[in-house]
């Protein structure tokens, strides 16, 4: 079918058989940026380069098939009216909600899941449903590949990895038709990734939407030395039940278009080689899904024993750490202790020793109280004595300026009567001195008069 020109959405499903390589072209298109979604299946020992299966997708499929009656690995078609039924009902519902939650805001994405081979029509209703155009990429390996991968893998036998492969491929050519549709093998990814990956993207009408595959964004992904099994090789363990069916299938798958009528055929010829053993694969089936329910009870008990071992083995680990913890808190506490006795007995010596200074000073305190009271009584006789004294000073203050006074006046008389003695004495001396001149005269002239004859 030709693809639609300029869909607003476009979910490219990645759908193929377990171990056919689905993983290798996911990963390879997750490459080239195509949105897968966040929540993707971690890689794992049979895939450590990744699944690139949607965790919740796989959820879904796997509760439908359970509420079926059928596993992955149920090679039983799936019930008559199955696409109808309350768990398919429920399927609807997750698938919306995961498309809403995970894809609301991309135009174009990819899902990705073994699963899808048998659970295409519920996907492909739900995706138109919600407005979102669904286009299939088919992937292809060799069953005898696959087998010889699921034998090492799961133990599983040539002729139920034959059978699982013929019934998974054969419903999902059925049910895609009327999509816009490419096939792929996984011999092609790996001889040649860049080309096959272009090839692809223009038949899928996708080739605008994407990068152009090159050597470097491809780099290290899809290499030969992930396979590990070849057809060639892997042939030799088939039993040979369905090989007939097998070549005519590859045949098919190999051709430029798939012709729906010879795939209608082949699928015809399985059901009919089939028909005989149906009853018998039907009662191993039964035996099996119920080894399996008691399989999974036994598991279920196991993981709770397992959840209580670990939770016991948990709170053992919490009990030894919270004993360590505790002991350390202890050593510390003791520590603590022993440094708040070293403090407390410090603390009693130095009461001790405040006590006796405070009964010291109390001492000093009362002689100071009563040195005190006694120089209150000595101020106040001091002040008395003061006051006292102030008053004899005033007194004698004025007293003293009285006798200035009087000495002042004293002093004026004492200088008035040394004057007058001054002057009585030289009026003393001045007549002392006449008489005494006088005198001299007289006797100067008495001796003239005596001597002279």
């Amino acid at each position: 079918m030709a693809p639609v020109n300029n869909p607003s959405r476009i979910c490219l499903l990645i759908v193929g058989m377990h171990r056919s390589g689905t993983s290798a072209v996911a990963g390879s298109l997750a490459r080239l940026g195509l949105p897968m979604g966040e929540h993707l299946l971690a890689a794992g020992e049979d895939n450590p380069k990744g699944y690139f299966e949607h965790e919740e997708a796989v959820r879904i499929d796997d509760a439908l098939l359970d509420a079926l009656g059928r596993r992955w690995d149920d090679p039983r078609e799936l019930p008559e009216g199955w696409l109808r039924t309350p768990a398919a009902d429920d399927a609807r519902v997750a698938i919306a909600g995961l498309l809403e939650r995970e894809f609301s805001a991309a135009g174009l994405f990819a899902l990705k899941d073994p699963r899808l081979c048998r659970l295409l029509p519920l996907w492909l209703e739900t995706l138109r449903a919600t407005g979102i155009e669904p286009r299939v990429l088919l992937v292809v390996r060799h069953p005898a590949e696959v087998a010889a991968s699921l034998a090492k893998r799961n133990g599983f036998s040539p002729a139920l990895s034959q059978l699982l492969w013929l019934e998974h491929m054969f419903a999902a050519e059925r049910d895609s038709r009327g999509c816009t549709r490419a096939v792929v093998t996984y011999d092609d990814l790996v001889a040649a990734p860049e080309a096959t990956l272009a090839r692809l993207m223009t038949a899928l009408g996708l080739d605008h939407l994407v990068a152009t595959p090159d050597g470097a964004t491809l780099s290290g992904f899809v290499s030969a030395g992930d396979r590990h099994f070849s057809g060639g090789t892997a042939l030799a363990t088939s039993v040979g039940t369905h090989d007939g069916l097998v070549a005519d299938a590859m045949s098919l798958f190999a051709q430029s278009s798939i012709d729906a009528a010879r795939f209608d055929g082949l699928r015809q010829r399985l059901r009919e080689s089939l028909s005989p053993f149906r009853a018998l694969l039907e009662g191993v089936a039964s035996q099996s899904q119920e080894a399996r329910r008691e399989s999974v009870a036994a598991a279920v008990a196991v993981a709770r024993v397992q959840s209580e071992l670990n939770a016991q083995v948990e709170w053992s680990r919490a009990a030894v750490a919270e004993r360590e913890a505790l002991q350390a808190a202890l050593a510390e506490a003791r520590s603590a202790l022993a440094a708040q006795v070293e403090w407390s007995q410090a603390a009693v010596a130095e009461r001790e020793a405040l006590q006796g200074a405070l009964a010291e000073a109390r001492s000093a305190l009362a002689a100071q109280v009563e040195w005190s009271q006694a120089a209150v009584v000595e101020r106040e006789a001091l002040q008395a004595e003061l006051a006292g004294t102030r008053s004899a000073l005033t007194a004698q203050i004025a007293w003293s300026e009285e006798a200035v006074v009087a000495r002042t006046a004293l002093n004026q008389r004492i200088h008035d009567l040394q004057l007058a003695l001054l002057r009585y004495e030289a009026t003393l001396i001045g007549r002392l001195q006449r008489r005494w001149m006088a005198w001299r005269d007289g006797r100067a002239q008495l001796r003239k008069d005596t001597t002279t004859p």
